[in-house]
């Protein structure tokens, strides 16, 4: 009775979540403007090499993001499989120039930095 009680908890639906999602998915490459789709189940690295392959000018993407307003943006591996959150959520590539801002503001500073080893 427990087991079963914990599998619907853990197997629930997530809120939000389109009920009949499409059969693909749209990423926005911050490059080019574009919006490209692909099919449902893509992994993400396979998304970001394809775009970047028809890419003309403009940065290369590094990964793939979904992004909401006042969210906490979700970060696509590049083994991950491309989802659509639902409402408010775009998937977009990330660009070098903008991956290089976002680490360093992320870089530790020197009252922050472990110790160094000798």
């Amino acid at each position: 009775m427990a087991e079963e009680e914990q599998e619907s908890k853990v197997n629930r639906p997530v809120a939000g979540l389109p009920k009949n999602p499409l059969p693909f998915v749209e990423v926005i490459c911050k490059g080019s403007g574009k919006t490209r789709r692909f099919a449902s189940g893509t992994e993400a690295g396979f998304a970001v090499s394809l775009i970047n392959k028809k890419l003309v000018g403009g940065p290369l993407g590094l990964y793939i993001e979904a992004v909401k307003e006042g969210e906490e943006p979700v970060s696509f591996g590049p083994n991950s499989v491309l989802v659509d959150y639902g409402a408010g959520w775009k998937l977009q590539t990330v660009t070098e120039s903008e991956g290089l801002r976002k680490r360093e503001f992320n870089r530790p500073t020197a009252s922050h930095s472990p110790p160094a080893t000798v």
